[in-house]
């Protein structure tokens, strides 16, 4: 909120605060969608890279062997190359598996747990910021014009806020004045 420093706290910007909000809301569900998703899909290439391994050393284990006359009657060459093929399968699937793991699952996990909750720990912060610049602003409103210095100055010492306060008496006198009568 820091780069918006002359926004004003208006119905607009409060219509904006909570369609930005609507807005996180729907990407934490999605993302979290997709983060379950993706487990299950690292999973599922997990468990299929170990059964290209698993039927490999199985074909191998038939008629693999390059030597021997019983492989070689059964077809031992084209098995080699169906060996070699699923081999490469489960090396391929599972360095699909690791850059979907590393890729996208660690980057929204971080994603979800820093970043929107830093969102969230910015409106709290904001909540609480409205709250007291609100009972600031009626501190000072309820004040009269004619009231002295003095006691102004004690309101705005407790308020804390000081400019603040200024700045809002000066746009209520302001507002005061297009408008003819008191605010």
């Amino acid at each position: 909120m820091a780069a918006f420093t002359d926004l004003g706290d208006s119905p607009m910007f409060q219509q904006q605060v909570c369609s930005l909000e609507q807005t996180t809301d729907e990407l934490k569900d999605r993302c979290q969608k997709l983060y379950k998703g993706s487990r299950k899909y690292v999973a599922a290439l997990a468990e299929a890279c170990n059964g290209d391994t698993t039927f490999a050393d199985a074909l191998e284990s038939f008629g693999g062997g390059q030597d021997d006359p019983l492989s070689l009657s059964v077809g031992g060459p084209l098995i080699s190359k169906f060996i070699s093929a699923f081999r490469e399968l489960s090396t391929y699937k599972e360095l699909l598996r690791s850059q979907v793991e590393h890729v996208l699952v660690d980057r929204l996990a971080e994603f979800m747990s820093v970043d929107l909750q830093d969102a969230k720990d910015s409106r709290r912060r904001f909540d609480k910021s409205v709250y007291a610049y609100d009972q600031a602003r009626e501190k000072y409103a309820s004040l009269k014009k004619s009231t002295r210095d003095d006691i102004v100055a004690g309101v705005e010492e407790k308020t804390g806020s000081s400019h603040q306060l200024k700045l809002g008496f000066s746009l209520l006198a302001k507002a005061e004045a297009c408008l003819g009568y008191r605010v």
